[in-house]
């Protein structure tokens, strides 16, 4: 059975994206199929992974408005070898005031929809969210094993961000989620250069300790330049330490997990 992770934090500008996108084909180059799933309707992870010119008829837009479309019929292949895409659009933006309508009860809808097919057919699922948390992270977290959560080394706020997730985890676990656990916190472009980079990396260090991922991401402009292409850092740069970085953070996302079937 494969393991569904949800990358989530309460701000924007931490990586969601990158991460996603990013862990999933360094996973997928140590074995193993992946699936993106993108909830948030700016579309970064649909874009990135589609090449931009990838076409695709069914979007989680169809699965979260249709009684009958599977979600195998919504799910493409990317243009990255062993990593398949849930893709979404802009236009599921306006479902989330419906959505919130009955809750907790429609948290549960995309957990029903995707959770069986995906943990049976993928080994790792990832789940890429909005820069908020609204209905759609929160239903990603409802219909996750898993949460990391990624934070940037260059903004104290982004630690604002980390409790309010570790809260609203513990909530979800009581109000119907029983399977979802905290996974650790990826320090993000982290530039050990800084000041502010050392005093966040410290302090995360020390509130933190056993909950933090031991691989740290660096700062680096290959990341934004894979993405100006529509691809990821191991596309044209994977020799670089960014891919690298992710290199590690694969092998030790493996080992607290085990490799799943």
């Amino acid at each position: 059975m494969g393991i569904i992770i949800t990358i989530a934090n309460n701000k924007g500008g931490v990586g969601k994206t990158t991460l996603t996108c990013n862990l999933a084909h360094a996973l997928t180059l140590k074995g193993g199929r992946a699936l993106v799933i993108d909830t948030d309707s700016q579309c970064n992870s649909t874009s990135l992974l589609t090449g931009g010119n990838i076409s695709f008829q069914n979007s989680l837009y169809d699965i979260l408005t249709s009684r009958d479309l599977i979600v195998k019929k919504a799910i493409i292949e990317s243009s990255i070898k062993k990593i398949d895409l849930l893709p979404n659009i802009s236009d599921t933006a306006v479902l989330e005031y419906d959505l919130s309508q009955n809750l907790p009860e429609n948290y549960s809808i995309l957990r029903s929809k995707i959770r069986d097919y995906a943990k049976e057919t993928y080994q790792y699922i990832l789940i890429d969210t909005p820069p908020n948390l609204g209905y759609f992270s929160l239903s990603s977290l409802f219909a996750a094993d898993f949460c990391i959560v990624p934070i940037s080394a260059g903004s104290a706020y982004s630690i604002e961000g980390l409790l309010r997730v570790l809260a609203i985890i513990e909530k979800i676990q009581e109000d119907g989620n029983q399977d979802l656990r905290f996974l650790r916190l990826l320090v993000n472009n982290i530039d050990r250069r800084t000041a502010m980079g050392r005093v966040i990396v410290s302090e995360l260090e020390d509130n933190f300790k056993g909950k933090m991922f031991e691989t740290h991401i660096p700062r680096s402009t290959v990341f934004e330049q894979a993405e100006y292409t529509k691809s990821t850092v191991f596309g044209n740069h994977a020799t670089t330490y960014g891919a690298k970085a992710y290199r590690e953070l694969a092998t030790e996302l493996k080992q607290i997990l085990g490799s799943p079937e």
